[in-house]
């Protein structure tokens, strides 16, 4: 076994790159620069990618890279997180690779401990848990207590990657390891060899699974650690937790362009499902978001349920869908939606989020 001291030793590159998007974040970033800097592991450069901030984030950067030699500050016009982290990428010159959003910390020892994993096991990458807390005090569980988990024969990546986007049945559950960029370290090797890059969030919904998803297809060992390293932040400006009455329709772009990749990566039409599945679980969530809200009337909530549930690609893509295999409640909250059932659906999806043991999930 190598140690991680003597792959140090061997080269003056720096064993891990940390890239941080930086966006109107002038009252985490001490926190969230400080947990990097704080870092077990010395050995790292950190990037700082101004994405043109219109706040003090800029000359905090600035400050930061002037106090730590690790600190490295690239200032651009604003372009949104996935081309933020693509820039970071650009100037990333590491062994390794990780990426933290810059209102998030993380435990003092998570690149160390993760680093340590992956090179034991050989991995390309190794992915951990988190948790999620808001600044008023509310916080999801903050530890667990679980061995690494080591996936490396190619059924299972490959179910890896189609789980990115869902989870069609408790027997996959297994294979739920996040579609966050967060919550992992990558070997930049694989990244530079397949041109791997971010999509844009602003015109493709999410930045972050069509990494994971190709990052997965080109690795033979992929270790999970059910520990919490990685400390998420919710604030009302979080990107996933915005309610937006029109967001199903960007949603549905997104997995016809899901559908499309797939297609073109080799993946078949059984595998589209995945796709398809990732439409009804941000349908489920905005559901909840809609119905929990004190900012709409119920009227107003009845219209947005009869219009999303009336929608030709909803009501295509669920018919087809194979509920048989979901959880009971998503099964018969299905059902209810595909029925147009408002009531019950808003009973459920209510009564479901009150008696949910982590609602910040």
């Amino acid at each position: 076994m190598r140690s991680i001291i003597t792959m140090c030793e061997q080269s003056s590159q720096p064993l891990l790159s940390v890239i941080v998007p930086v966006y109107k974040v002038e009252r985490y970033l001490d926190q969230c620069v400080s947990s990097i800097l704080g870092q077990t592991l010395t050995d790292i450069e950190v990037i700082l990618v101004d994405d043109g901030s219109p706040d003090a984030c800029p000359a905090m950067c600035d400050s930061y890279a002037a106090a730590d030699p690790r600190v490295r500050v690239v200032h651009k016009a604003n372009e949104g997180l996935g081309n933020a982290r693509n820039t970071g990428l650009l100037h990333a010159t590491g062994r390794y690779v990780a990426f933290v959003d810059s209102d998030d910390f993380l435990e003092p020892s998570t690149y160390e401990e993760a680093i340590r994993q992956l090179v034991d096991h050989d991995a390309d990458t190794v992915r951990f848990a988190c948790n999620r807390f808001t600044d008023r005090g509310e916080a999801s569980p903050v530890s667990y207590d679980a061995p690494p988990v080591l996936f490396s024969s190619p059924a299972d990546l490959r179910q890896l990657a189609l789980c990115v986007f869902d989870i069609p049945s408790p027997a996959l559950d297994r294979f739920d390891l996040g579609g966050s960029s967060c919550m992992a370290i990558y070997k930049m090797q694989i990244i530079r060899q397949h041109s791997l890059r971010f999509e844009n969030e602003r015109e493709y919904l999410s930045e972050d699974y069509i990494f994971n998803f190709d990052y997965y297809r080109h690795s033979s060992r992929v270790v999970w650690l059910n520990r919490t390293y990685y400390h998420y932040r919710i604030t009302p400006q979080s990107l996933t937790r915005k309610l937006n009455l029109n967001v199903m329709a960007r949603v549905e772009t997104y997995c016809r362009y899901l559908c499309r990749m797939m297609t073109s990566r080799g993946f078949g039409p059984d595998d589209l499902q995945y796709a398809t599945g990732f439409y009804i679980r941000a349908l489920r969530a905005n559901m909840r978001f809609v119905f929990m809200s004190r900012d709409l009337t119920l009227a107003q909530k009845k219209q947005w349920f009869a219009r999303c549930t009336a929608d030709p690609y909803f009501r295509e893509k669920a018919a087809l869908y194979p509920a048989a295999s979901l959880p009971l409640k998503q099964r018969i909250l299905l059902s209810t939606m595909l029925a147009q059932q408002f009531c019950l659906s808003y009973a459920l999806i209510v009564g479901f989020s009150l008696l949910r043991k982590d609602k910040l999930k």
